[in-house]
């Protein structure tokens, strides 16, 4: 087994203590391993033009659909993302984010890169 000394722990610690600040005041995601698997799906998929149907969201997330729902409903009354209809059929709707949630996500991406990124 290794072991690390405390100067290499300490400056790792205090990153995985920043990066967790940071998610707790601005992302939407309540702590939860759920909310962050949502958050990043809907964002991933928007960022790569190919937002994902209620039902792709619903599988590609190991979690229950209820619990998604729940997740998914307040993502979308705080305007994290959106609904939208596809032209040929209405019925068929993606979820897709919103420009506060790709701003989160950039923010998010940067403290990232910060903390774990590699050092100049």
């Amino acid at each position: 087994m290794i072991h690390n000394t405390k100067e290499d722990i300490v400056p790792i610690a205090e990153n995985i203590i920043k990066v967790r600040n940071l998610e707790k005041e601005n992302l939407p995601i309540e702590q939860s391993s759920l909310a962050l698997d949502l958050f990043m799906v809907i964002a991933y998929n928007t960022l790569k033009g190919k937002p994902l149907t209620l039902k792709q969201l619903f599988h590609s997330i190991d979690f229950s659909e209820a619990g998604i729902r729940k997740h998914l409903k307040r993502l979308l009354t705080e305007d994290w993302c959106k609904l939208e209809g596809t032209e040929h059929d209405r019925r068929l709707r993606h979820v897709v984010a919103q420009p506060k949630m790709l701003e989160s996500l950039s923010n998010y991406v940067e403290i990232l890169l910060d903390a774990y990124g590699p050092k100049p």
